[in-house]
């Protein structure tokens, strides 16, 4: 053997031991090396700015991480500075991804939440750690189990005996199994699976794609996201101090979407002033249809928890006069037709019930229609305002109750308001073959005046008030046209028309035909000279 080969055997042997003390100090918890492999999803500026520059402060100036803790919600009622943090994060908290005010309880910026690839991110053992108050630990008990089965697995022992040699190309094999862009699974089947609660959003469950045209898609496809700012459709979602978004979703009609399909002149005239959804979310799933959430018929605070009725199978929606909601003032109600920037929609209707201090003239006069936040009671106030302990609180006992210790009732002029809320759809579009419907027709809005006889019943004559739908309906019909301010079918005409006999069919779109390009006649006519002349 000559002095050569000696060398790089004993080259070969030296580095081989290494990458073995690799190998175990990697997948025996040496902290400092696992963190390299990206399994514990916690931001390093030394492992991961190298290539994500900048990214952890974008997404903590995002408004995903910059939560309004003041900020109030009828289905979750909770006053952070009176109730506290605790119950602030059993009721908000869970859902936030880390940082921002999550940040003051120790609780950082958790990557796997959104960017987990495994499947094996537990979100449920996160929120039970937040819960009990293990805040420093609650991002790492969501994926510990799966830290350990992917560290121990003969692919990322490998990994760690070939980083020795290759680490570039090791670290991309490592991280791109983990870390990737947000899946469905990331965004409604956690922090989002709330929101069939309130819209009836059917995103949580494996049969989704039955009932939304869209359920293979991914949510990013439509909620464009740059610079960890995620597109939205609301106008209220910017941070506080924070430029409006630039990335807002594009339209259905935008380039690559639906650009250019047409269901006729008439019906394309339409969207002027109602969404696409209007006609295109004809029905809202029920809690037989799901297994991982439930939407609610209604919900009451009035003793001191919130008490649900579910609502247990498919309603139809009802359409109303919709905008971004501005600012955090006004209840999620309809507007009317007379305000501006308004286009028809449809909404998931709610009943909730809360205690409210009852020093607002509006909501005195208006407990139950006025679309002011007013001031809601604490729900630990009314917990305690339960004086007998029957589990019931009435307005003599939230009127009395001395919180504050003074002799003096804390809530003199204590209403319990019960508001229809009205929560908007995106969700669950239906189209020819897949939804939970067919979309409406022409019919489906504009039958009540197909006849005099709907005319009449449906629109009385010398000031009569109409009769309300479910009167004779025995579900409240989508359109509702007194509803929406108006005395009469806009599209009424006389005699009536058959509606139903309209036909909205979508037509592709077409490419209009060339122009034709045509020579002056002054050369034309000189050309044709000089070619006789030849």
């Amino acid at each position: 053997m000559s002095k050569l080969d000696i060398i790089l055997v004993a080259i070969t042997v030296f580095v081989f031991a290494i990458a073995g003390v690799n190998a175990y100090l990697g997948y025996s918890g040496y902290d400092s090396h696992a963190q390299h492999y990206m399994t514990e999803g916690k931001w390093s500026d030394q492992t991961c700015a190298g290539c994500h520059y900048n990214v952890h402060t974008e997404t903590e100036m995002s408004y995903h991480v910059q939560t309004d803790v003041t900020s109030w919600s009828p289905l979750t009622n909770t006053n952070f500075e009176v109730d506290g943090e605790q119950r602030w994060i059993e009721n908000v908290g869970i859902n936030h991804p880390g940082g921002g005010p999550l940040a003051d309880f120790g609780v950082d910026i958790d990557c796997l939440i959104c960017h987990d690839q495994t499947g094996q991110y537990d979100f449920n053992k996160r929120s039970d750690a937040l819960i009990s108050g293990d805040y420093e630990i609650a991002n790492e008990k969501a994926f510990k189990e799966a830290r350990s089965n992917l560290e121990q697995s003969p692919f990322y022992i490998a990994s760690y005996v070939a980083d020795v040699l290759t680490p570039l190309p090791v670290i991309i094999a490592v991280h791109d199994p983990i870390y990737g862009g947000p899946s469905n699974q990331n965004c409604a089947q956690t922090c989002h699976l709330q929101e069939a609660k309130t819209t009836a959003v059917t995103w949580a469950e494996d049969a989704h794609s039955s009932y939304d045209v869209h359920g293979d898609m991914n949510c990013l496809d439509c909620h464009i996201t740059d610079d960890h700012e995620i597109g939205s459709s609301m106008q209220d979602t910017t941070p506080p101090g924070h430029e409006e978004l630039s990335n807002q979703m594009p339209t259905c009609t935008a380039s690559g979407c639906h650009e250019g399909i047409s269901h006729g002149p008439m019906a394309d005239a339409h969207l002027e002033f109602m969404t696409c959804t209007s006609c295109h979310v004809p029905k809202l799933a029920g809690a037989d249809r799901m297994d991982n959430s439930y939407p609610l018929e209604s919900f009451s605070w009035k003793d001191g928890e919130r008490k649900e009725t579910i609502r247990e199978s498919d309603t139809t929606p009802m359409i109303g006069w919709y905008k971004p909601t501005e600012g955090d003032d006004r209840l999620p109600m309809p507007y009317s037709k007379e305000d501006e920037d308004v286009r028809m929609a449809p909404f998931n209707v709610i009943t909730g019930t809360w205690w409210d201090k009852g020093i607002d003239d509006d909501i005195v006069q208006n407990p139950n229609t006025s679309t002011s936040v007013g001031n809601p009671i604490p729900i630990s106030h009314v917990e305690q305002a339960d004086i007998d302990g029957d589990g019931t609180v009435t307005e003599e006992e939230i009127r009395s109750v001395d919180i504050s210790g003074d002799g003096e009732p804390d809530y003199p002029n204590a209403i319990l308001r019960t508001v229809e809320l009205y929560y908007p759809i995106y969700h669950n579009i239906a189209g020819s073959k897949v939804g939970l419907d067919d979309p409406l027709s022409c019919d489906g809005c504009h039958g009540v005046s197909g006849s005099e006889f709907l005319q009449e019943a449906h629109f009385p004559v010398n000031d009569e008030k109409p009769d309300d739908c479910i009167s004779c309906h025995v579900e409240r019909p989508a359109m509702d046209w007194a509803f929406l301010g108006y005395q009469e079918d806009p599209a009424e005409t006389d005699p009536p028309t058959n509606w139903s006999d309209e036909d909205v069919s979508m037509t592709l779109p077409r490419q209009p035909p060339g122009q034709v390009e045509r020579e002056p006649v002054l050369r034309s006519v000189l050309f044709e000279q000089n070619r006789g002349n030849g």
